[in-house]
């Protein structure tokens, strides 16, 4: 959920994060994810996933056999969209032919045991667990938490010496091509309505936190074992179509930015909001709209 607070969005949750799959796809840093692979346990790993959505990575990681056996548990505080997710793996699962079995509280893939768990972050941490994840992965999800108060907490959910992937983390840095005059006041104005976001009664949003990543890992006892960028790059291709869904997925970024903003006048003028939301909109409808996010993936080792 990387910068951008999804759940604000008007538009359709489920078809967004479906969108996105082509975007992170191209994004996630393959260094680093030679590294998770190397380091994954071998057999049949339990790996958590939190803020899981619509599960694709579950669908990714199954594609690029980086996983295979074991149980993968979808956490996720939309019940909503984890029901969406047990139909959306058996789609993709039968598009692929996978074999696909639903469960009471989740489905199998082939070898592997996906478990959906509903529950807010911050709650699931507080409360008492059962055996601890040798895998721990949030994609595009810790930009949108309180940093120091949730990594420990989510550390302490690996066995000693587990390994956590945490990819897709928004470092301050929004691009759109062809410039406006009004980019840097938007996106100033967007980024400090990130750092002031309060959700479920707890900070929420850290517009700078791939950079901040390294300190606080290190500080939580986790280093970072392997880094690299993982910037969203969307652009049309030479006939003016974007691939796949993606003229979705900016639709929405942009959706996202409109609902941050549209409210706080005092930050931003709504005229000005309106006249560069309108300039954007019509370079998108056109295919000329570009769009560059920068973001940071880690791998590493919990305490001990």
């Amino acid at each position: 959920m990387t910068g951008f607070d999804e759940a604000s969005m008007n538009l359709d949750y489920a078809r967004y994060l479906a969108a996105k799959t082509t975007v992170d796809d191209r994004a996630l840093n393959r260094h680093v994810l030679a590294e998770l692979c190397r380091l994954m346990p071998a057999g049949a790993p339990r790996v958590l996933e939190v803020g899981a959505g619509l599960g694709t990575m579950v669908a990714r990681l199954l594609d690029w056999g980086a996983v295979g056996g074991g149980e993968y548990i979808l956490l996720d505080a939309d019940r909503a969209l984890l029901d969406c997710s047990r139909r959306w793996l058996c789609d993709w699962a039968a598009a692929r032919g996978l074999r696909s079995d639903l469960l009471p509280d989740g489905l199998r893939v082939g070898d592997l045991r996906v478990r959906l768990v509903h529950a807010e972050l911050g709650s699931y941490l507080e409360a008492a667990h059962g055996a601890p994840a040798d895998v721990v992965i949030a994609n595009a999800v810790l930009d949108l938490v309180d940093l120091p108060t949730v990594l420990p907490g989510l550390l302490r959910l690996l066995v000693p010496g587990g390994v956590y992937w945490f990819t897709i983390n928004y470092d301050g840095d929004s691009i759109f091509v062809p410039g406006h005059p009004d980019d840097d006041q938007i996106m100033q104005a967007y980024h400090r309505d990130m750092d002031e976001r309060v959700r479920y009664g707890r900070p929420a949003g850290d517009s700078r936190t791939g950079r901040r990543l390294f300190h606080h890992l290190r500080d939580a006892g986790a280093p970072v074992l392997a880094a690299g960028s993982s910037d969203w790059v969307v652009s049309a291709g030479p006939d003016g179509r974007y691939p796949d869904d993606e003229a979705y997925f900016l639709r929405s970024i942009l959706s996202t930015i409109q609902d941050a903003l549209r409210s706080r006048p005092d930050r931003v003028e709504p005229a000005e909001l309106a006249d560069w939301l309108a300039v954007r909109g019509r370079q998108l409808a056109a295919g000329e709209l570009v769009y560059i996010a920068h973001q940071l993936d880690f791998v590493g080792r919990s305490p001990g």
